[in-house]
């Protein structure tokens, strides 16, 4: 490691200039009571580790998403998530210019399905963007996500090469997610754990319990294959009741969170883990989902009859809360949710090429409402969500190719993933795999039911979880690790 005698004359002199600052700012706020100076320390102190340890940084940053605050409106319009999406931020600028000056492509990249389709997604993104409805609203939303997509992915391709760097990440990213959700449910305590105040108790944090279930989702995979595989993925015994302690943790702060969503989207993921450990051919599954598609198709009114039937709403108790999942017919959240859907399908109708524009559903939506569809949850303000779909919301917003687009992402991912578990014969990267399938699959199916991932407490892990299954399949699969060791890039 470099020290202070190694650094050249520049870093040396930001670095002396940084302390100087950093130094004269916490102590002028000190004596003078404001409390933005005495922030600046910690400004500089970022801005230098994105200098001198960007990697580090940069890991770092991504794996407190779960603990940033997000505020709306910091004027112009703007809002940012605090204090992570600065550095986001700054950090997309930097690999950006170190791109244009002396950046390299590693040509196995440019071949892979799962970054072709990033490539894709993005591409059309950017393309739909420039038929929007609402230019700003649309270059705003694109380049948030492209900012994700560069640091979150691309970048931390780069240092998934070390294969190390990848469980650095997840242990990190697990410590901070329990330490949210222990600061929840202290907080939820106090109210007896009630359904009631499920959906605020995560604030400031998360803005609603949906959001804020889907995040701890993305650990709970992390803290079970640690639990249950700890001599392969380097942890001592004494480990193992520690880590089983925090998973119990994690899974009752999903479970107090009432959100229905998750409990499902768990259900589905440990689905995918059965078709893993069963060894089935995607192809198969694809085939199966076809043809179970065209089947509901084909008997949708029978369907629709069925769940017409009931009448479960939202409730305290455990087992009418899940019943309520299917109720079409009083449950508010199912009926706006439905409501929505179908204010995607006539606004793609409308604009089946590039959609409306990305970001623009909430502010597009309202004139294709019908009145018999509205519920007492409606609103013409568009400040109560979004299409709660990230499909429809692709759909609506880019048209079908966006629709397109996002789900050969998701489909190009599973297939690697499954091809990848199936193939590999080294132990620690096949379960690493299967825990990166398992948090995305989690989210895949959130996904049908809500629009979370232009925050950073999902995207960063979205992207990361999907950066982690290209890494392991192009540059960890074929190595042969011993068994509690981890592997070494190539």
């Amino acid at each position: 490691m470099a020290t202070l005698s190694t650094w050249t004359p520049l870093q040396r002199w930001l670095f002396w200039l940084g302390l100087l600052v950093m130094s004269t700012g916490f102590v002028w706020g000190l004596l003078h009571g404001y409390a933005l100076l005495m922030a600046l320390p910690l400004v500089v102190l970022v801005f230098l580790g994105l200098v001198f340890r960007t990697e580090t940084t940069i890991l770092l940053f991504g794996a407190l998403a779960p603990l940033s605050i997000n505020f709306q409106d910091l004027g112009a319009g703007l809002g940012l998530a605090l204090p992570t999406e600065p550095v986001y931020i700054l950090a997309f600028v930097a690999i950006v210019v170190w791109f244009m000056l002396k950046g390299q492509i590693d040509t196995r990249l440019l071949k892979h399905p799962i970054v072709l389709a990033v490539l894709a997604y993005a591409g059309w993104l950017w393309l739909a963007s420039a038929f929007s409805s609402m230019p700003m609203v649309s270059f705003k939303f694109s380049l948030a996500r492209t900012w994700y997509i560069v640091v979150y992915f691309f970048f931390v391709l780069r240092l998934f090469r070390r294969y190390q760097t990848i469980h650095q990440f997840l242990k990190l990213f697990a410590f901070f997610t329990l330490t949210l959700v222990v600061i929840t449910l202290v907080k939820h305590a106090a109210d007896g754990f009630a359904r009631s105040s499920s959906y605020g108790i995560s604030w400031p944090f998360f803005p609603d319990h949906g959001m804020y279930a889907a995040a701890i989702a993305f650990a709970v995979p992390i803290l079970a294959f640690y639990t249950f595989n700890a001599r392969a993925m380097g942890f001592s015994m004494p480990w193992v009741p520690i880590l089983g302690f925090a998973l119990l943790i994690l899974l009752f702060g999903i479970l107090v969170s009432y959100t229905r969503a998750t409990w499902l989207s768990l259900i589905a993921a440990m689905g995918v883990f059965a078709l893993l450990k069963m060894k089935v051919r995607f192809g198969y599954i694809v085939l199966l989902l076809l043809v179970g598609g065209t089947v509901a198709l084909s008997q949708q009114d029978q369907i629709l009859y069925s769940l017409e039937a009931n009448k479960q709403g939202s409730s305290d108790e455990l087992e009418g809360h899940v019943k309520s999942v299917s109720n079409i017919t009083t449950d508010p959240s199912n009926l706006e949710r439905i409501n929505r859907w179908k204010c995607a399908g006539r606004m793609v109708s409308e604009k089946p090429l590039f959609g409306f524009g990305p970001g623009t559903y909430v502010f597009q939506y309202a004139p294709f409402q019908k009145s018999s569809e509205l519920t007492i949850i409606s609103t013409h303000a568009g400040d109560l969500g979004d299409a709660h779909s990230e499909f429809f919301s692709a759909m609506s917003e880019s048209g079908y190719p966006g629709l397109f687009f996002f789900v050969a992402l998701v489909l190009s991912t599973l297939w690697v993933g499954f091809r990848l578990v199936a193939r590999t014969s080294n132990r620690p990267v096949r379960i690493t795999a299967t825990l990166a399938l398992f948090g995305l699959s989690t989210y895949y199916f959130h996904a049908l039911l809500n629009n979370y991932s232009q925050y950073d407490k999902i995207g960063v892990p979205f992207w990361v979880f999907t950066a982690i299954i290209v890494a392991l399949d192009l540059y960890h699969r074929h190595e042969e690790p011993s068994e509690g060791h981890a592997t070494e890039s190539a």
